[in-house]
Order: C-alpha cells, then sequence, then structure tokens
C-alpha cells in the first residue's frame, strides 16, 4: 500500500492557500472602491429563503463513515420486506403400495418413496428435490437462501423467532432458532425450518446456517484511508471494503486480487500508468453496492472468557511482552516490574491473555496451541509470528492465533523486527488502524500475512514493505479462540429436498 504520488506536504499547501486568500481580498477592495457603493447581486427586496430536503434514511446510511443503526427485536417475529422467490412444483403422483412389502423408491418418472419420519412418525407422501430445474430454477434457489440468511443475522441476539409471508396465494413460514457455539473455535448457528403450503398441501423443509467470524475474509475494511493506495499488494481471498478505496497500477507494481472482491460503496479508484486492465487486477470481478460488513460494536465479550471450563486465561496489568516457543510454552514478562512468567498449552486447551485498558501488549514467536492475545489499547508485532506446525504444509495443524485490539495493532520499527520479510499467521481484528512504522525506510521487502486481516483503516506500508494476505483455508470451519463474527450468516447445510407433511411444523420439531 502506497501514499498517492504527486501530494504536496502539508506546510507547503498552506502557504500557497495564505498566498491566495491575499490576492483574493486585495482584488475585493478594489472592486469596493471603484464601484462606488454598489450592490449588485443583493436588493433590499431579496428574501432568503430555506429549502427543506428529505431524504430516506436508506440513501443517508449510504455516506462513508456512517453505520446503520443495529436491528433490535422487540418481539420474536420478524416482518419481511419481500417474499423470497421460489416455488413448489406440482407433486408428482402417489406411488404404489404393496401391504405386506416395504415401499420402494420410484424408476425416476417422478415418482419418489414414501418413508416414515423417525422423529415424529409423520408419513410423508413424497419428496422433491428442490434443485431440479424442473421445480426451483437455480437462481431461484440463491434468492432463497439469501432470504434465511438475512432472517438469521436477524435473530443474532434473540433465541428464536418466527417469520410469515404471502406469495401468489401461498403461504410461507419460517421459525428460526440460534444454537450459540459450544467451542470457542466454532462459529453460532442458526437452525430454520422452513413450510410453506400449496393447494391446501403443506411442505417443509430444513437449513443449517452459521454465523461468518471476520475471519471467514482474507481481508474486511471499514474505512479506506483516502491517502494510500493498494499498489504492490496481493490478497489471496475474499476481500470487503466498506467506503471507497484506491487502486494503482504503473510500471513498477500491479495490485493483484485473487479472490472476489466487494465495497459497499457505489464504485471505487483505479488510476493507471500501464497498460493492466481491470481483469488483470479484479481476477474475479469486483461487486459493488454490497451490504456493508459493520466492525463489532465493542468487544467485551472478552471479560468473561475466565468462565470457560476449557480455557486459561492470563490478565495483564500493565504492559507486556509475550514470546511464544515452538515447544508449545510461552513466556509473558511485565515491562515495568520485569517480572516474568511462564506456561504451557495444554492440548485442547485455549490460552487467553488479556490486557488491562492502557496496557499494550508486544508479541512474537513460534505458536503451538491456541492462542488468542487482546489488548483494548495496542498490540505491536515485534518480529516473525508463525505456527509449529505449518497449515501450509501440515493440513492437521491445530495452532490457531488470534491477535484483536479496540485501537491499533502495529508493525514495531525496522531496528525491532530486523531485515527480510515480516511473516505473520494469524488472524488480525484491529477496530481502528493496523499501523506499519517506519515506512520511509526503502528496504523493499514484503510484509507477509497468512491468516486474515480486519480493521477500521491501514496505513501505508510502502516503500518498506509491499503486502501479501492470503487467506488460511481453515477458517472456513474453524476460527482462533472467541475470533470476533460478523453480522452475517451463511447456509451451511441444505440438503435442497421438500417433504410433504400432514401437520403444521413446530419447534418441537427440530
Amino acid at each position: 500500500m502506497a501514499r498517492p504520488q504527486g501530494l504536496e506536504s502539508p506546510v507547503s499547501t498552506r502557504a500557497v492557500a495564505v498566498l491566495l486568500s491575499a490576492v483574493l481580498h486585495a482584488g475585493l477592495l478594489a472592486l469596493v472602491v471603484l464601484s462606488g457603493g454598489r450592490r449588485d447581486g443583493v436588493h433590499d427586496a431579496d428574501v432568503p429563503v430555506t429549502r427543506v430536503v428529505l431524504v430516506e434514511a436508506r440513501a443517508a446510511d449510504r455516506r462513508d463513515g456512517i453505520e446503520p443503526t443495529p436491528w433490535t427485536p422487540v418481539m420474536p417475529r420478524i416482518e419481511l420486506d419481500a417474499p423470497p422467490e421460489f416455488r413448489i412444483a406440482d407433486p408428482p403422483p402417489e406411488p404404489r403400495t404393496e401391504p405386506d412389502l416395504p415401499r420402494e423408491a420410484a424408476d425416476g418418472n417422478g415418482e419418489a418413496d414414501a418413508d416414515v419420519d423417525a422423529d415424529s412418525g409423520t408419513a410423508l407422501a413424497h419428496v422433491i428435490d428442490a434443485k431440479s430445474t424442473s421445480v426451483v430454477h437455480e437462481a431461484q434457489i440463491a434468492a432463497f437462501l439469501r432470504r434465511i440468511e438475512q432472517l438469521a443475522a436477524k435473530i443474532a441476539q434473540t433465541p428464536q423467532a418466527r417469520a410469515e409471508w404471502q406469495e401468489h396465494g401461498r403461504q410461507y413460514e419460517a421459525e428460526l432458532v440460534l444454537q450459540p457455539a459450544s467451542d470457542d473455535l466454532e462459529p453460532d448457528r442458526v437452525v430454520a425450518e422452513v413450510s410453506a403450503e400449496d393447494l391446501g398441501r403443506r411442505f417443509k423443509t430444513r437449513i443449517l446456517l452459521k454465523r461468518l467470524p471476520f475471519s471467514h475474509f482474507a481481508q474486511v475494511i471499514d474505512r479506506w484511508d483516502p491517502q494510500v493506495q493498494l499498489h504492490d499488494d496481493e490478497i489471496i481471498g475474499r476481500m470487503h471494503i466498506n467506503s471507497r478505496f484506491n487502486v494503482l497500477h504503473d510500471s513498477e507494481a500491479t495490485p493483484r486480487f485473487l479472490g472476489k472482491v466487494s465495497t459497499s460503496a457505489a464504485g471505487f479508484n483505479m488510476m493507471g500508468r500501464s497498460r493492466s486492465r481491470q481483469s488483470e487486477v479484479f481476477h474475479e470481478g469486483v461487486e459493488t453496492r454490497a451490504s456493508r460488513i459493520p466492525l463489532a460494536a465493542q468487544l467485551k465479550h472478552y471479560e468473561r472468557v475466565s468462565m470457560e471450563t476449557n480455557a486459561r486465561v492470563h490478565e495483564l496489568a500493565g504492559n507486556t511482552r509475550i514470546r511464544f516457543m515452538a515447544d508449545g510454552s510461552y513466556s509473558w514478562t511485565d515491562i515495568r516490574s520485569r517480572t516474568s512468567h511462564y506456561g504451557d498449552a495444554a492440548a485442547g486447551e485455549s490460552v487467553y491473555f488479556i490486557a488491562a485498558r492502557g496496557s499494550t501488549v508486544f508479541v512474537q514467536g513460534v505458536v503451538s496451541g491456541r492462542f488468542l492475545v487482546y489488548s483494548p489499547k495496542k498490540i505491536v508485532v515485534e518480529g516473525n509470528l508463525v505456527y509449529g506446525r505449518d497449515p501450509r504444509i501440515d493440513r492437521d495443524s491445530n495452532d490457531y492465533l488470534g491477535l484483536v485490539c479496540d485501537r491499533d495493532i502495529e508493525v514495531a520499527r525496522h531496528y525491532v523486527t530486523g531485515s527480510g520479510d515480516l511473516l505473520i499467521q494469524a488472524a488480525l481484528f484491529a477496530k481502528r488502524r493496523i499501523v506499519v512504522t517506519d515506512t520511509r525506510q526503502a528496504r523493499f521487502e514484503t510484509l507477509r500475512i497468512y491468516g486474515s486481516l480486519t480493521a477500521g483503516s491501514l496505513t501505508e506500508s510502502e516503500p518498506r514493505y509491499a503486502t501479501r494476505v492470503e487467506y488460511d483455508p481453515r477458517f472456513e470451519q474453524w476460527r482462533p479462540p472467541r475470533f470476533p463474527s460478523t453480522n452475517r450468516f451463511a447456509a451451511e447445510h441444505w440438503d435442497g429436498q421438500w417433504t410433504e407433511v400432514s401437520a403444521r411444523p413446530g419447534l418441537d420439531d427440530l
């Protein structure tokens, strides 16, 4: 990431502004003297007019830096803006029943077998495959799942909720139940049971959704700094930005995005001094006007980790330096008192470092185990942070690290980190900024992040560092211990089948 070229310094800019102001005032004075008191353009009969323009809340919320007011449920009932676009086709004919033989599957002519639901004992007349083009088109399936995902997001803080809607004379109902994560590596989930009534017949389907942590993305940025450009950067994985962003490709470097890129803004600024085309920069395209992904309002849930039975928590009272060792051990030293402590990570146990307000935490070393470091003020990376079992080589690696800060995560000065590329294997979350210091040290090295990066904003990194962010695919299923989550849900499992039932579904059937 680079600062736009050709920008003048703040001092020279102010000097030019003062000079222009002096010239303008002199010109105005001369005009008044020569005009002899004329009041061109303003008359005594002129009446000031004020016009009130009403702007829809949706349009106002699209402005950069303004987050929509969080949805707070009053009652566990969800009102839909529009019905999902899907339909249930006419059912196939009833299968032939043999009194002394079990009912068998059909021969592929549209008939299906009848069975007995082991949970409720309800006879199932037939099963409709919703993935069949003769029943529901692929585009309709996508719209249906998006609707259910939106409903799931609305009950993130509610144990259960229900939604009802009508479409073309059909009645639809959805009952959603929140299942909080049972492990600090797992996400929250929602079970949605959807029923639809058509011509007096009722069908149901069940969908399992999961809440997406920020580590689900290679990179999420809330407010892009207008003084920073994506230049000598490579992002491998999904990337989302809540505002406009700047891209520069020239003869020195061309940024590359090897995953889907989305922005909540109407567009982005792309400046080119080379022949590179947009398709060569964005390999999977760019989606504009995407839904915002607001950063976590506050990270107070780390105050409760001490109640976890399978977690070890170290509370840090002041500025502390943490060093991880490859054998699973670690040490932490209070910088003021110079008191050191040691510990060992046990298998299947998560270790938390929770810093007090106003404390800075310094980290480096080889991580073997499951760790999360949290500071309300600042986390400083002083050297390489790598896993003992590199997941790029060992797919069974159980090493996880999360760095979470309410304010800044900072890369230390060059004389601290040393020469060469800096490698960070972790999921990073900085609510305010991720800062690279000593950017004017022209060393032309690379900051390599393997995992995930989320920040309110980013500073420039060039010419000290080019940046490479590569997504850790393990984060599709797991996350570092208690890593912050987004407000989004995604369908995790759906067999695509609609089953006809004789009774109205209820929460007891889940």
